[in-house]
């Protein structure tokens, strides 16, 4: 059995120090504030560069995807030691970067015919692709074969979930996320729009006037879920990730923590330029995955 590396955009937000613990290679987004050139993102800009353009200069940044050469100057090195690859990547609704790593694992399997490369849409962003990523690197640890961690993500891709607010609609609408008439209707009402990514999909789960009303309700909209799904807890691993609004995770955690008290909370999270490009400075979020020891693998 080859040895194998785990690859993922970085979109997962899983941030430098997680990424060396758990051993796992990104491959970053482009971001731009002018519009003409592009940096990567951590590598060539910093997130506090880039959110004070977007609070202070009420900037809408743009980001770009990895090109196919960056996933295949990522793969090479892995693939040429005869190591076999798997790499997670943002759900395909907010971005191409899965067309972009595929294209390359096509070329790829030209050179190395031998090799193993699987590349997947896992359906999810920021710190649930996180959390993702960092269940497939313990069962790695544990001993699992690449197919093993492969059936892990097509399983939990579909029960992981972020549930968040977000300031303001408009980032969203810019970004053709979400229809005019949603964003032009939280506007002018001047609500706090709630927002559910599952099944690679973002839909509006309601909207409140203010964001104490809105974390309150991404708990019970929390709660709720694992009630109708019958779902427990305890299989699950989470984290709140934030944009810019830390004044509010350490009492939105503790919330979330006595409505899961069995759940497994890792620390809280900076979600980074791709994400916040389309959702604003002013996003908050709840972010789970199932464990892999609960699919029985």
């Amino acid at each position: 059995m080859a040895d194998y590396q785990i690859f993922s955009d970085g979109a997962c937000d899983i941030g430098k120090e997680r990424e060396k613990e758990f051993n796992i290679s990104l491959i970053p987004f482009y971001v731009s504030l002018d519009h003409e050139k592009y940096y990567k993102e951590i590598e060539e800009i910093s997130l506090d560069e880039y959110y004070t353009y977007m609070t202070e200069q009420k900037g809408y940044p743009k980001t770009s995807l990895p090109s196919v050469q960056d996933f295949i100057d990522a793969f090479r090195p892995v693939l040429q030691k005869g190591e076999d690859v798997i790499c997670t990547t943002i759900t395909h609704s907010l971005s191409s970067s899965i067309q972009s790593a595929t294209t390359a694992k096509l070329m790829l399997e030209e050179e190395f015919p031998n090799a193993t490369i699987y590349v997947i849409n896992c359906w999810n962003i920021t710190g649930s692709q996180a959390l993702i990523l960092m269940e497939m690197a313990k069962m790695k640890k544990a001993g699992k074969t690449i197919d093993e961690v492969l059936k892990y993500v097509e399983k939990v891709k579909a029960d992981a979930r972020i549930h968040f607010i977000v300031g303001d609609l408009s980032y969203l609408e810019v970004g053709g996320r979400i229809g005019k008439i949603a964003a032009l209707s939280g506007s002018i009402l001047k609500i706090k729009p709630l927002i559910i990514l599952k099944g690679g999909e973002i839909s509006v789960g309601g909207a409140v006037r203010s964001r104490k009303k809105g974390l309150a309700k991404l708990v019970e909209i929390s709660k709720e879920h694992f009630k109708t799904t019958g779902e427990n807890p305890k299989d699950y691993i989470a984290c709140v990730g934030t944009t810019t609004v830390w004044d509010e995770v350490a009492e939105f955690e503790e919330e979330l923590q006595k409505a899961f008290p069995e759940m497994e909370f890792i620390s809280s999270f900076q979600i980074g330029a791709t994400v916040a490009s389309h959702t604003g400075p002013g996003t908050t979020g709840f972010c789970f995955a199932k464990k892999y020891e609960a699919y029985h693998i």
